[in-house]
C-alpha cells in the first residue's frame, strides 16, 4: 500500500471527532513532511476553540484564541472558498507576507512556534465548508511546493467524506446521549460544560440551530439557568416556576457527567420549550367569538344575525372588527386562520359545533353577504 492509499484509509475510518482530527493530521503528515499540523473543526462558529494543533510531535492549544471562528482567525469569508474546486493552497497564494502575520491564527498560533510557511487544506464539498486543516514549516524546513499541494488535493475527496460521516456520527451520538439523560428530546436541547461554562452542543429538530443567533447571545443565561436548576434540585427545593429564557422556558434539566461523546466532561443537558403562540380566538371578545364561530360554521350573514339576535348591520360591524384583529381580508382567510391556527390546535367537524362561543370551529363555504 502506497502513502496516498494509507492516508486515504486513515481519514475514512470511523471514530470520535477527536480521533478524526488526529487521523486527518496524521494523514497529511504522511503525505507531506512538516513539523506542524492543525485542524480547525467542522463548525465555523466554534472551529477555533475546538481546534487541534501538533507542533514537533506534541499537541498544543490555541492560546488566547477564545471563540474565534475560521473567518476571523484566517481573515476570509468562509463561504468564499467553496466557490473554487481547489482545496489546497500554499499560504503565499492567499495572503501577502505582511498581512498573514497580523491574522489571529498566524499571530497567536504558529508565530510563537517559528512557523512562517503554511499549506492550507480547505475541506469543502457541495457548497459546504466542513473545516480547515493545514501543515506548517519553519524557514529552515524549506518552502511548500506544487507537489505538496497536489498531494493534499488527492487526499481531499476522502477527507471530505470522512468529515461528512463524522458530522453525522457526532449528531447521532450526542442526541442519543441527551435522550438517555432526559428521556425525551423535543424543543431546543443544549448541552453545557459546567466547568468551561459554555454550550458545547445544541439541537432543534424542527427549526435547526444557528450558533451565532441561537446560542451565543444567550449562552450566559443558559449556563446560569442550568446552575440555578441544579442547585434547587440539590437543596430539594424545586423552583416554583421554571427559569425563563429569551427563547422559551426551561422544561427539563439533567446531569450528563463523564460521557465520552462530550469528552468526559462535567456537563448538564437542558431542554427548552419555545413559548406557545396564543390561538387567534384568545384575542377576541365573547361576542366576537360567537360571531366568528357561526361564520366559520358556514352560516350566512343573515343567519348569523338571526341566531345571535343582532341586526345585520351590527353583524357587519363585528365582521370588520374580526378581519382587522385577525389580519384577514375575507371569509376564506378567516376560516383558514381559525380552523388551523397552530399545528397543535384541535378541530372538529361542523356537526359537533356547540352553541357556546368557545366551541371548536368547522369549515364552511358560504360567504358573508
Amino acid at each position: 500500500m502506497d502513502k496516498l492509499q494509507s492516508a486515504q484509509l486513515q481519514v475514512v475510518l470511523p471514530g470520535t471527532r477527536a480521533s478524526f482530527r488526529r487521523r486527518l493530521m496524521g494523514a497529511m503528515e504522511e503525505l507531506v513532511v512538516a513539523p506542524g499540523a492543525f485542524f480547525l473543526g467542522m463548525d465555523d462558529a466554534r472551529a477555533y476553540e475546538e481546534g487541534t494543533r501538533s507542533v514537533d510531535g506534541s499537541t498544543k492549544s490555541f492560546a488566547g484564541a477564545g471563540a474565534t471562528g475560521l473567518g476571523a482567525a484566517f481573515g476570509f469569508e468562509p463561504r468564499s472558498v467553496v466557490l473554487s474546486p481547489r482545496r489546497a493552497y500554499v499560504s503565499g497564494e492567499l495572503w501577502a507576507k505582511g498581512e498573514r502575520e497580523k491574522l489571529a491564527y498566524f499571530r497567536d498560533g504558529s508565530g510563537p512556534d517559528g512557523f512562517t510557511l503554511a499549506l492550507l487544506f480547505f475541506l469543502h464539498e457541495g457548497g459546504v465548508l466542513f473545516g480547515l486543516a493545514g501543515l506548517e514549516r519553519r524557514p529552515v524546513d524549506g518552502e511548500f511546493g506544487e507537489e505538496d499541494r497536489k498531494a493534499l488535493e488527492a487526499l481531499a475527496p476522502f477527507a471530505v467524506a470522512g468529515a461528512r460521516a463524522q458530522l453525522q456520527y457526532d449528531e447521532l451520538s450526542r442526541e442519543a446521549a441527551a435522550l438517555r439523560a432526559l428521556g425525551k428530546v423535543s424543543g431546543i436541547v443544549y448541552v453545557i460544560d459546567r466547568d468551561a461554562k459554555r454550550v458545547v452542543w445544541a439541537a432543534d429538530r424542527e427549526h435547526g440551530v444557528d450558533w451565532d443567533e441561537d446560542v451565543r447571545p444567550i449562552e450566559e443565561q443558559l449556563v446560569e439557568a442550568a446552575e440555578q436548576s441544579l442547585a434547587a434540585r440539590t437543596r430539594g427545593d424545586p423552583l416554583p416556576t421554571p427559569p425563563a429564557l429569551p427563547n422559551g422556558t426551561l422544561a427539563a434539566v439533567a446531569k450528563l457527567d463523564g460521557d465520552p461523546v462530550f469528552a468526559g466532561g462535567r456537563c448538564v443537558v437542558l431542554r427548552v420549550e419555545a413559548p406557545k403562540r396564543a390561538a387567534p380566538m384568545e384575542g377576541l371578545s365573547r361576542r366576537e367569538r360567537e360571531i366568528a364561530r357561526l361564520l366559520v360554521a358556514g352560516y350566512s350573514g343573515v343567519n348569523v344575525a338571526a341566531i345571535s339576535g343582532l341586526s345585520e348591520n351590527t353583524v357587519r360591524t363585528y365582521v370588520r372588527r374580526l378581519y382587522a384583529k385577525l389580519a384577514v381580508n375575507n371569509r376564506a382567510d378567516l376560516v383558514r386562520k381559525l380552523v388551523s391556527p397552530e399545528p397543535s390546535a384541535s378541530t372538529v367537524p361542523s356537526s359537533q359545533v356547540a352553541p357556546t362561543p368557545d366551541s371548536s370551529l368547522a369549515h364552511g363555504d358560504d360567504m358573508l353577504d
